[in-house]
């Protein structure tokens, strides 16, 4: 998988109607697709060593539907699968997460994908077949480009309906700071992060928290993906987190 990202903003990589989906794991398929962190102690994802000294990131959330001890012999049958999701900032994440065993670790990446787009894909990426320790969802930069908070709320809600159909452990990325957009998508993603932290936790979802880590020097030239570096330390944030759902 290539470990650069496009060069096009990401929202305007959604306008041409259709995204594709691109996965990384033991099989390679494509299809088309329409503040500081706080602790918190009923938490099943342990606070992550970044190996940086700044901002270490945080999982809120509440233990697994279905904890290890309590599995049923039909779920012990099944494949276990952590599957991570989202729009284009997960590109270049793929090795990082998936080369430790990529029997049971995806990234399904969708360029320009907004949340709706995300919804829609899940009956394509889960398999009733297997059992998922966690599905990982980092999406919502696109949504922000229209600055209206209340859809994106709406939009994040659906979704929420949706993923809860899977019975796995869901664990939603919190939206990274954008560059030179503008102050009010800047508030936009601000207020849709604090209202994602209170909803995860109202829903029983865990709640990624980068806080404004990737504000400094970590943004590429668009100001809206990741700089060389940024994807780097993007990528062990969400392969560590992925390495503790499957241990």
């Amino acid at each position: 998988m290539p470990q650069g990202v496009s060069d096009t903003p990401v929202e305007e990589e959604a306008q041409g109607g259709h995204s594709q989906l691109v996965t990384s794991s033991s099989r390679q398929c494509s299809t088309a697709a329409a503040n500081p962190p706080v602790v918190v102690k009923d938490n099943h994802y342990a606070l992550l060593d970044t190996g940086e000294k700044k901002s270490p990131p945080t999982v809120k959330g509440v233990k697994p539907r279905t904890p290890k001890a309590g599995r049923s012999a039909a779920t012990t049958d099944k494949k276990r699968r952590v599957v991570v999701v989202g729009d284009s900032l997960l590109r270049g994440t793929e090795t990082p997460i998936c080369r430790p065993d990529r029997s049971s670790r995806e990234v399904c990446c969708l360029p320009g994908a907004r949340i709706r787009d995300v919804t829609e894909a899940l009956s394509r990426i889960i398999r009733p077949s297997d059992y998922y320790p966690m599905l990982l969802i980092h999406v919502g930069t696109n949504d922000t480009a229209r600055c209206d908070a209340e859809q994106i709320k709406s939009d994040y809600r659906a979704l929420g309906v949706r993923v809860k159909e899977f019975g796995a452990q869901v664990v939603f990325s919190s939206i990274l700071p954008v560059e030179g957009r503008g102050p009010g998508r800047d508030r936009c993603i601000v207020e849709v992060n604090a209202w994602l932290r209170r909803w995860c936790r109202q829903e029983g979802f865990g709640f990624l928290d980068h806080g404004m880590l990737f504000e400094e020097g970590l943004l590429g030239t668009d100001g809206v993906h990741l700089s060389k570096r940024g994807k780097a330390l993007f990528a062990h944030r969400l392969a560590n987190l992925v390495r503790r759902a499957l241990n």
